[in-house]
């Protein structure tokens, strides 16, 4: 094939850009801005990343909750008491970054103290908390899956932190992500579940996928008796450096390894 008939699209753009986007102040510009046509594009958005996490099994009854940054003080999150997998647009809610709701008809859910909070830490504009269930198997027993095993586990979650228990909804337990959040993208919260942000909804999203799709396969792999194996620190490295270049935050100060024990036993590490 000839070279000169190749192209180089862009990456798509699916963030919206609340730093360029209206500022309402005011009650009826606020009701102008939540109605307005780009900010239910936005809701459809919610809504249908609420379909996935159900469909997958990350949320059961009215568990999880979703929520997207579009202005200096705003954000989009779902409803309390309502199943993720059938909410609709008219259902979101709309908050300032103090918590406090400005619109929608249905309260807003108790947690998105623990979404601003991320969001401020890590400077992510989506975020999402839902309770996939491998990931629940491992932070249950209070432990985070070991890196330098997997490339893309490494690129997309890095070292995964976790947060001390706190009761769900309090001041507490948003300190305690927003902490945590500065080291991944990916948060374990103790006992309870994860906490993903992301720079838009879809990718919070994949971020879960990612987290309970690596914990299944670890602990697929613990039961067939044989050590997993890390690879060499080289090749950690380079994972940083692709993680770096996607635009993803990584942690200077931090070990190349989490760890270098699972299920019990001491990993082998290659020499590569």
């Amino acid at each position: 094939m000839n070279s000169k008939l190749y192209i180089n699209p862009p990456l798509v753009e699916r963030a919206y850009d609340w730093k360029n986007g209206p500022q309402p102040t005011t009650r009826k510009a606020l009701d102008k801005f939540f109605n307005s046509a780009p900010i239910r594009k936005v809701k459809r958005q919610i809504c249908e990343m609420g379909r996935r996490i159900y469909a997958k099994g990350y949320t059961d009854g009215n568990g999880g909750n979703i929520s997207v940054r579009v202005g200096e003080d705003l954000v989009l999150c779902t409803p309390t008491l309502c199943c993720k997998g059938f909410m609709e647009e008219k259902d979101i809610c709309l908050v300032d970054m103090n918590a406090g709701q400005l619109c929608g008809y249905r309260p807003r859910t108790s947690e998105v103290k623990v979404h601003i909070a991320m969001m401020k830490s890590s400077g992510m504009s989506a975020c999402m908390h839902c309770h996939p269930p491998h990931c629940n198997a491992f932070l249950f027993a209070g432990i985070v899956p070991p890196n330098g095993i997997n490339p893309e586990a490494d690129i997309f979650l890095s070292q995964i932190p976790m947060a001390p228990y706190a009761t769900p909804g309090s001041n507490e337990v948003a300190e305690s992500v927003a902490k945590a959040a500065k080291i991944s993208n990916v948060v374990f919260m103790e006992n309870h579940g994860i906490v993903c942000g992301g720079r838009d909804v879809e990718e919070a999203e994949w971020f879960a996928e990612n987290a309970d799709a690596y914990c299944q396969v670890l602990l697929l792999a613990s039961g067939h008796g044989a050590k997993l194996n890390q690879v060499g620190k080289k090749a950690v490295e380079d994972f940083l450096e692709i993680r770096k270049s996607l635009g993803l935050k990584v942690d200077a100060k931090a070990p190349l390894y989490n760890t270098h024990t699972f299920n019990g036993y001491k990993m082998g590490i290659s020499s590569k």
